[in-house]
């Protein structure tokens, strides 16, 4: 999940104006439904959150572990918790409790929890073919976040745009803007584009990358790059697992070189 400045409106104006071409009838289908469509609506393994948001009275937990090889030693986080709460109107509640996070190097090693999450997410609308979304998104003040410190709170503003390029292939494009704090306490402003595509090889497995940046990593830094991919399975209609891979491209986004995760989605 990426976090936004509350003032920053323009993921929001760009959003709303493509949403307004979204046509919603009880005729056309969601994208996020169907057999395999848990696959579409779990946030995780990707970085990107998804344009599906849960339905109303419905509940999905994700949860996860990554093993993150840095250039001091390696670091562990789990468990990735991450509640979403369907509303009404097309809204959804989301949670993200601490993780805690292990980091070890030949000094020793040391244990940290990272800063709560909270959020609304609103579906715009879709087509046949589109699902046009937008969340807002605070941190609550704690010892650690993705990118250092959180002195104060952060907040996010995220557009989200979903695209079903055929019957198996999907692309994503989640764009937004964060206010956060780096390290050494310094607030910093960050613009933060995602790009995901899916591959639906049967009604049970599904294979995605991603790429992701922001141009900031932390106050007077620069950009910073990373790529992600992995498969995901579903158990039954309501439960999936996953494992992914992810590797560092340019900069110094999230802290590490390399890294491996698994991890699992319910939908209640």
């Amino acid at each position: 999940m990426r976090l936004i400045p509350t003032l920053t409106v323009i993921p929001w104006l760009t959003l709303a104006a493509v949403a307004a071409h979204a046509s919603i009838t009880s005729v056309v289908p969601n994208p996020c439904g169907g057999a395999s469509g848990l696959l579409a609506e779990l946030d995780r393994p990707t970085v990107g959150d998804s344009a599906c948001v849960a339905a109303p009275g419905r509940a999905i937990v994700e949860l996860g572990y990554a093993h993150l090889n840095t250039n001091a030693g390696t670091r562990q986080t789990l468990p990735q918790t991450e509640i979403r709460f369907g509303l009404p109107q097309r809204n959804e509640f989301v949670l993200l409790p601490p993780n805690a996070i292990y980091a070890a190097n030949e000094h020793g090693a040391e244990t940290d929890y990272s800063a709560a999450v909270m959020g609304i997410k609103h579906e715009w609308g879709y087509t046949r073919r589109w699902i046009y979304t937008g969340e807002v998104l605070f941190t609550a003040p704690g010892t650690y976040n993705a990118n250092g410190t959180a002195d104060g709170w952060g907040s996010a503003i995220n557009g989200i745009v979903g695209y079903n390029l055929t019957n198996t292939v999907a692309l994503g494009l989640m764009l937004g803007v964060t206010s956060l704090y780096d390290q050494q306490g310094r607030r910093y402003t960050s613009v933060n584009p995602d790009f995901t595509a899916t591959w639906l090889i049967d009604p049970r497995w599904q294979l995605y990358g991603e790429v992701y940046g922001q141009t900031h990593t932390a106050a007077g830094a620069g950009s910073g790059w990373d790529s992600d991919g992995g498969i995901q399975y579903l158990v039954t209609r309501h439960v999936e697992v996953d494992a992914e891979i992810g590797q560092r491209l340019s900069g110094a986004l999230g802290g590490y070189r390399n890294y491996w995760g698994l991890g699992a989605g319910w939908e209640f």
